[in-house]
């Protein structure tokens, strides 16, 4: 496997790219569950998501059910699809022949792949569920079901009875987090999850791309394989249901964080790009930076903690 070009790992290694990408996926992964003051501070901040990924936690199991009609999942793959259009314009711009542009699997890889080995589990001494999802991401009974939901995902026949949210919200929370987890290897150390938002810069470092933090995930050029293939489920999507032109998203645009910009490019993905030192960009960057701080801050005192870490739901 080779290595992206630099420039894109300095982008995504940005920490005004890395607290963007996690707080999108903290607000909608955690709004139903939280507290009227909690959610106070993300409306404040402007991160209020418009369409939630989970429902509240059921009263007598504590269970969370995925959003599969609100439309949340078009969010997940519009915003996901913005990030993959911010990085191949760098690629265009290095004009590294191996990379001309985000390219994900063609099919999962299986278990004796030498490409794309899948990682040993590995233990974490201070989030033993995340370290037990991860083990059992990594089974072969795991793969069965990756392939299964591949095969749904791919036929034409099935698409057709989707919306493009429920896909969406199926793919996020079923195969995308399963995968998520399957191919995350053991780091040297590993950024504290859970009660409270651990942000230090130390986990700024561009070594640090832990596919099971969505601080670090997008780090890793492994992300960009795997939503390199939910990224084509939209084609497959559009195919399947006779449809060609722009895709006919519900909203205009899906939710990708707080508004700014041009509503078509990702918030952040474009300002980390183009910030050269001296330029409005670069200025445009540290203010959304010292913002999403403050926010974080904020959140921090509200008792907000972040979500479990790409949890799977199988029945889905």
């Amino acid at each position: 496997m080779n290595a992206f070009p630099k420039p894109v790992i300095d982008a995504m290694a940005d920490r005004a790219m890395r607290l963007h990408h996690m707080l999108w996926h903290t607000a909608r992964d955690s709004w139903a569950a939280l507290t009227p003051e909690q959610r106070e501070v993300f409306h404040h901040h402007g991160w209020e998501p418009p369409r939630p990924s989970l429902t509240a936690p059921d009263p007598l199991t504590g269970r969370r059910s995925v959003e599969l009609g609100n439309g949340s999942g078009e969010d997940f793959l519009f915003m996901h699809r913005q990030m993959i259009a911010a990085v191949d314009e760098i690629l265009v711009e290095v004009g590294d022949p191996q990379h001309a542009r985000v390219e994900g699997w063609p099919t999962v890889p299986p278990p004796e792949d030498t490409t794309y080995p899948v990682p040993p589990p590995f233990d974490i001494s201070d989030d033993i569920e995340t370290a037990e999802a991860i083990r059992s991401a990594k089974t072969p009974e795991s793969f069965d079901r990756i392939r299964a939901w591949e095969a749904e995902f791919t036929e034409p026949a099935n698409l057709r009875q989707m919306t493009l949210g429920r896909l969406g919200a199926r793919i996020e929370f079923g195969i995308h987090n399963r995968m998520h987890l399957r191919w995350a290897a053991r780091m040297p150390d590993y950024r504290p999850g859970g009660d409270a938002f651990s942000v230090a810069p130390l986990w700024d470092n561009s070594d640090y791309d832990w596919l099971a933090d969505t601080y670090s995930a997008h780090v890793n050029p492994i992300f960009w394989k795997l939503h390199g293939w939910v990224d084509a489920r939209i084609d497959d999507w559009m195919a399947a249901n006779e449809l060609t032109g722009p895709v006919p998203w519900s909203f205009a645009p899906p939710w990708s964080g707080p508004a700014g910009g041009h509503p078509h490019h990702h918030p952040v993905a474009e300002l980390a790009l183009r910030a050269r030192p001296g330029t409005t960009e670069a200025d445009a960057a540290q203010s959304r930076l010292s913002t999403m701080e403050t926010t974080v801050e904020h959140l921090k005192r509200a008792g907000v903690g972040e979500p479990a870490r790409f949890a799977v739901y199988d029945d889905i």
